[in-house]
């Protein structure tokens, strides 16, 4: 540990003895409200196993909510299958470089749970997507979807929208959407090609559909807007299969025998499904060509992702491994002191930490007592001496 004279006044007077005195900087203490203690559980656990420490020695010692930072970041899952055989495929969880700009918030903040959770409610969803139909539109957990379509009309409360031929949709809000290509891996998961009615036996069909619809699912309380793709303030005639279930009709049907598995209907999707299906072909082809079918799920899962430094207090009265590498005329002391800058994501009432540095040691106040200073002299055996004014120095060592 380093050896550092913290904030003294050094005194010089005309027989060599040097008084040190220490000064302590009034700490900042971060709030001790649950919440926020709750906020902060698994961080602590992260850097505690970090750095070998016990956990119940550590609390928070400063947070200043003035320099938080926050940002949002999107997770892409593919789970693939054929046969017998399944992959999960992920994407490197490096939200760090998909933080497109670091956000702070213009008033202060006095609390720092309040802050996370308005965090997690203002960042936690994806940015606006378009879908082109036809696809089945499902709405998971309690949400519910509100519709706005050309014409100034709206539709609220609804779990399920079918969506014809020639149809956008603009997903807003959504916290997590995910999608099912259930065919032959045999052939590309993102062409559109002709297929036979009786062998599609994954999608779900409706009398008043004129082709099949490709399930996406999406979480979150997501408001959606719906246009024709060629004349967007055209009329979409709609009917209502149930109380929350409404079909958007296209302008044409297709043959009641021939079908099409289009490419993937979200747009920022068809890049990545198409690569993936190089990826496939190139290490699996022989496995794909034999088994003939299988799926393809895709997830996609927005993250508010927050940045703040931290400092850390450990009581270290009983840590005699740290107190054997002291000299003696060291007073031992009682805490330990670390600065930490921690990345984390917001998941529900908790951060995930994601990245945790230590950005610099603790810096130690060595203190010494009167007598070690003088040894055995005795202030009883000095004479009085007149110390004329100019023979005193003042430094002060910051």
């Amino acid at each position: 540990m380093k050896k550092n004279i913290h904030r003294g006044l050094v005194v010089t007077l005309s027989f060599p003895i040097l008084i040190i005195l220490s000064f302590i900087t009034p700490s900042l203490n971060a709030s001790n409200s649950n919440l926020t203690t709750l906020f902060l559980q698994d961080v602590l656990k992260a850097i505690s196993l970090k750095q070998n420490w016990d956990l119940e020695d550590v609390k928070v010692s400063k947070l200043d909510l003035r320099k938080v930072r926050f940002g949002s970041a999107s997770r892409v899952e593919f789970r693939v299958g054929f046969g017998k055989s399944k992959w999960v495929i992920k994407r490197s969880e490096d939200e760090e470089q998909e933080v497109g700009s670091w956000k702070k918030f213009k008033n202060e903040k006095s609390d720092f749970g309040s802050l996370v959770t308005e965090i997690g409610s203002l960042m936690g969803v994806l940015n606006t997507f378009k879908m082109e139909g036809p696809f089945e539109l499902l709405v998971g957990g309690d949400h519910q979807l509100s519709l706005l379509l050309p014409m100034n009309i709206s539709h609220n409360g609804l779990k399920r929208i079918l969506v014809g031929e020639g149809i956008t949709m603009e997903v807003r809000r959504a916290q997590e959407v995910s999608l099912i290509h259930s065919s032959g891996l045999g052939i590309p998961l993102n062409r559109s090609v002709a297929i036979n009615k009786e062998k599609i036996k994954f999608w779900p069909f409706w009398q008043s559909m004129c082709i099949p619809l490709l399930p996406i699912q999406v979480l979150g309380a997501a408001s959606v807007v719906a246009y024709r793709t060629r004349n967007p303030d055209a009329y979409i005639e709609t009917t209502f299969i149930s109380k929350d279930t409404i079909e958007l009709l296209p302008e044409k049907c297709y043959n009641s025998h021939v079908y099409k598995e289009r490419a993937c209907p979200i747009d920022f999707l068809s890049s990545r499904i198409a690569l993936l299906e190089r990826v496939l072909k190139s290490f699996l082809g022989d496995r794909i060509r034999q088994s003939r079918s299988g799926f393809l799920k895709t997830k996609i899962k927005a993250s508010a992702i927050i940045r703040f430094p931290l400092e850390l207090e450990r009581d270290i009265r009983s840590n005699d491994i740290l107190h054997g590498k002291l000299a003696e005329w060291r007073t031992r002391p009682n805490v330990e002191r670390m600065w930490f800058e921690v990345m984390a994501r917001v998941e529900s009432e908790t951060l995930r930490p994601l990245l945790v540095k230590k950005v610099n040691p603790f810096i130690g106040v060595d203190s010494v007592s009167w007598s070690n200073l003088m040894s055995n002299v005795s202030f009883t055996n000095l004479r009085s001496v007149l110390v004329p004014s100019e023979a005193l120095t003042l430094d002060v060592k910051w």
